[in-house]
Parts: C-alpha cells; sequence; structure tokens
C-alpha cells in the first residue's frame, strides 16, 4: 500500500473512531437514556427497573466512548506504523551531552 493510502486509511479510522465513539457513548448511551428518565418521571411511569437500567447506561456511556475512541487510534497508529524511539540512542546522546557539560565547568 502506497504512503498516501495508509495516511488516509489511519484518518478515516480515527475518524470512524470519534464519530462512533460520539454516536454510541454520548448520543445512545447518555443523552437518550437522560430524556427517557425525564419524560417517564413527566409522565409518572417510572419504575425501579427501568431506573436502574437507565443508570447502568449512563454510567457506562463515557467508558464506552473513550473505548471505541481508543480502538479507532489504534487503526490509526496501525496504518500510520508509528514506531516506538531508540531510547538507546536517546540515552547516550544525554549521557553524552551531560558529560560534554561537566567538561567545560
Amino acid at each position: 500500500m502506497g504512503k498516501q493510502w495508509k495516511r488516509l486509511m489511519g484518518f478515516l479510522c480515527y475518524g470512524a473512531g470519534i464519530v462512533c465513539s460520539l454516536y454510541y457513548g454520548l448520543w445512545k448511551l447518555l443523552v437518550l437514556p437522560l430524556y427517557a428518565l425525564v419524560t417517564t418521571w413527566m409522565a409518572g411511569q417510572m419504575t425501579m427497573t427501568f431506573f436502574l437500567a437507565c443508570g447502568v447506561k449512563i454510567l457506562v456511556s463515557t467508558t464506552l466512548a473513550g473505548l471505541i475512541w481508543c480502538i479507532g487510534y489504534m487503526g490509526y497508529n496501525f496504518f500510520k506504523g508509528t514506531d516506538d524511539p531508540d531510547w538507546e540512542a536517546m540515552e547516550e546522546k544525554y549521557q553524552n551531552k551531560a558529560k560534554e557539560g561537566r567538561q567545560t565547568s
């Protein structure tokens, strides 16, 4: 796959993760249960089972939104091909700078 295609697929995964997390995590599991709670309370039809079910949805909503976003971000990193930095080379460069700083003092 070409570099542009990988970049495009990465951004599509990231965008899909954001859109799906907003739709499922926030809209379907936060806003709609809150709306349902208010309307059933106003209508006088509230039951404990319905209240608990909506409560669980509301409590799980942000966790699920974060999970879906993370999956999209992992897809982005998969296609982008991010590599871990070379920690040993960075440490050696830092040690050399520290030695040079001590020698000039």
